[in-house]
């Protein structure tokens, strides 16, 4: 394979990640404008509001959902519970391969089992929201200052339509969202990319997992760090096939997100890291919970 084969998919992925994330940001950019008032008050002052639109926004298949929260976290619009309960209750694009495996005939996963599967991660979402707002505050955890989206006072929001369109598109579009925040966003998605490949191509992932059972939970965890679907479809595939236990497959889950937590890279690296640290041990703890049931 050409060097060129092997990284134009990476290009592509980020191009298209990139621009989820750009449309995106101007929605939040024009929101944060026009609804200041009405979204501190009814979403960024209310945790609970947070956790469950965050939850649900999750649980849609795919990262667009989580890319919708993580644009909201970066306008300061949802906080740290917020962004976590997001992450926790996401499949990513494995929800595509799990939705999949389930309408394939004599399936072990059926689509009582498939909805069962959303509304656990739903629920798991809105506790570990809960949980690590409560941790942040018991610790004193600092995290990145919000990028607060400036307001002209010059500039007349109580109408759409007064809004100038030169405006938006000089002073939010291009001076806030492009130059301040694509660069690095770009740069972080590639540059993971780039390493998450290289290293799933020289380790098999699927031997190493499947020949050390008896650490699946920690395997699981640590493999749902990783921001990419080949190592976690491991997981859906054996849970899909019967042969992986419930609480393996969950803890993967939980703490893996698909690329949804890449754009927060590209905002704040310590920010990400703390995110994923509380997503590793919120699903370790879930995880064990599970299995000393047995389930």
């Amino acid at each position: 394979m050409g060097f060129w084969q092997w990284i134009s998919p990476l290009l592509l992925q980020t191009a298209v990640i990139t621009a989820i994330i750009f449309v995106l940001l101007v929605i939040f950019e024009f929101l944060a404008i026009r609804f200041t008032s009405f979204i501190e008050q009814k979403i960024s002052g209310r945790r609970w509001v947070q956790y469950i639109i965050s939850s649900l926004a999750g649980s849609i298949p795919g990262c667009t959902g989580v890319f919708a929260i993580d644009a909201a976290y970066m306008a300061g619009f949802v906080g740290f519970g917020g962004i976590i309960s997001a992450t926790v209750a996401t499949f990513g694009d494995e929800a595509f391969v799990l939705i999949g495996q389930a309408a394939l005939p004599d399936s072990p996963i059926k689509w009582q089992m498939l909805a069962v599967v959303f509304v656990i991660l739903f629920v798991l979402g809105v506790i570990a929201g809960r949980l690590a707002d409560l941790f942040a505050k018991k610790t004193k955890m600092v995290f990145c200052q919000k990028c607060l989206i400036e307001k002209h006072e010059y500039i007349d929001t109580t109408s759409t339509r007064k809004i100038p369109v030169k405006h938006f598109l000089s002073e939010h579009i291009w001076g806030h969202i492009i130059k301040k925040h694509i660069p690095n966003i770009v740069l972080w998605i590639f540059v993971s990319l780039v390493i998450v490949k290289a290293l799933n191509q020289s380790f098999d992932m699927e031997t190493i997992i499947t020949r050390n059972k008896f650490v699946l939970v920690l395997a699981a965890a640590i493999i749902g760090i990783l921001p990419l679907s080949g190592p976690n479809l491991i997981f859906i595939t054996l849970f899909a096939q019967g042969q992986l236990p419930f609480s393996i497959f969950l803890t993967n889950s939980i703490v893996q997100d698909g690329h949804g937590l890449l754009p927060i890279l590209g905002f704040s690296v310590e920010d990400a890291v703390k995110i994923k640290a509380f997503n590793l041990l919120f699903g370790l703890l879930v995880g064990y919970i599970f299995a000393a049931f047995g389930i």
